[in-house]
């Protein structure tokens, strides 16, 4: 099947949103979870970013050590075999009984995360043509906040109403049933392999060049500054804000639907040139939300901190996506989309980590800290921005030197 064909495209888009869509809500789902498995695990408040970065820190290191072979094979059935086995090890968490049985499995689970969004990320970009490439990655990219919008709220609903096992069982037959759509629907994408193919020189060589060194360092920077917060929200709020357990659901709904709103309006505006300022825009509102929802404590209501820090973490990840994009040649498209998601789950998980060591909490689980963590995160959300200026000049660097 021709990869211009508009069926084809609707299918690989699609479906990549669905997997993107499951794939952050399996995450998400343990962070809002933390006061139940403090009640029904023992775990301490502090220690939930352990779960998330834990998984994450095993997604980095497979996604590593695996990425010069994701190019081997069609893309479609990669996936779907990376996608069922990971499927099984969701499934098997909700089986746990303590805290290292969780643990245990929900890292074993992450450690499939990697090559499955690598598979799924390029093969959105060999479907979609580079002037359509920035709505792409933000229709895919909208499965965190239909994550979000949908599958959050129903975790907790779930988990109030019957328990926190069931999510993990709903998820894992989830993620089985979307392998079995992809093998019906998903085309073959087999455009990527050609004869005699040595991926371990081309691979060793673009790892190390300006441009992928400059895309992953500007994706770490944004993840670590973004991790530091995310794990601890739901903690913090309900814990330090005294906001309550039932509306956590409620609040996750409208972050959802605000970030779902800003990726499509961004979207455009990254496909139509406007990627630094897009870029610039969104980490200024990232920056004054943090600010004045963890700093500042009491200036603005819960609701408005948990919609604007989504709706803008959300654009700024949209406009980092569509950039680097841009830098893998066809043929090594799985391979820099794994290793740049290697650096992303690196940063993630080395966020949560230090989050849970540097956050204490008092008798009432209330979480001490936060606002140095908050800084942190205000400093990196800048720094971002600086890391793509450099990489859109080594592209232009680049795309001149290969027509000169």
């Amino acid at each position: 099947m021709e990869l211009q064909n508009s069926k084809a495209k609707k299918y690989v888009l699609r479906l990549a949103l669905l997997i993107n869509m499951l794939s952050i809500a399996t995450l998400m789902m343990v962070m809002p979870l933390a006061a139940d498995f403090v009640t029904h695990l023992d775990m301490k408040a502090e220690h939930i970013g352990y779960i998330s970065g834990g998984a994450t820190l095993a997604s980095a290191l497979v996604g590593f050590f695996i990425a010069p072979y994701l190019d081997r094979f069609d893309r479609k059935h990669a996936l779907i075999g990376f996608l069922v086995v990971r499927s099984v090890f969701i499934v098997l968490c909700g089986l746990s009984t303590t805290q290292s049985e969780l643990l245990t499995l929900f890292i074993l689970a992450g450690c499939f995360a990697g090559p499955v969004s690598g598979l799924m990320m390029a093969s959105v970009i060999d479907v979609a043509d580079i002037k359509e490439r920035g709505k792409a990655v933000a229709f895919v990219a909208s499965g965190f906040s239909l994550a979000a919008i949908i599958m959050v709220p129903l975790s907790l609903e779930l988990s109030a109403r019957v328990s926190w096992q069931v999510n993990f069982y709903f998820f894992g037959v989830l993620g089985l049933v979307l392998a079995g759509f992809c093998w019906h629907f998903m085309p073959n994408l087999r455009a990527h392999l050609k004869p005699n193919n040595q991926p371990t020189a081309s691979h060793a060589n673009m790892l190390f060049s300006p441009a992928v060194i400059i895309a992953c360092s500007a994706v770490a920077i944004s993840m670590f500054g973004h991790f530091l917060l995310v794990p601890n929200l739901s903690s913090f709020f309900q814990f330090n804000l005294n906001f309550p357990r039932e509306h956590i659901s409620l609040l996750y709904l409208f972050g959802g639907v605000a970030s779902l709103v800003a990726m499509r309006f961004f979207g455009r505006t990254i496909d139509k040139g406007w990627i630094m300022s897009t870029l610039w825009i969104s980490s200024l509102f990232v920056a004054a939300t943090v600010y004045l929802g963890f700093i500042s404590l009491g200036s603005l209501s819960v609701y408005i901190i948990f919609i604007l820090f989504m709706a803008f973490s959300s654009a700024r990840t949209a406009a980092i996506s569509a950039i680097t994009s841009r830098v893998p040649a066809p043929h090594q498209r799985a391979a820099f989309m794994s290793y740049q998601g290697t650096v992303s789950s690196l940063a993630a998980g080395a966020a949560s980590m230090a989050s849970s060591v540097l956050l204490t909490s008092n008798t009432h689980g209330e979480l001490i800290g936060i606002q140095s963590l908050a800084s942190l995160t205000i400093l990196t959300t800048f720094c971002a921005p600086i890391a793509i200026f450099l990489l859109l000049r080594s592209l232009r660097a680049r795309h001149e030197a290969s027509v000169a």
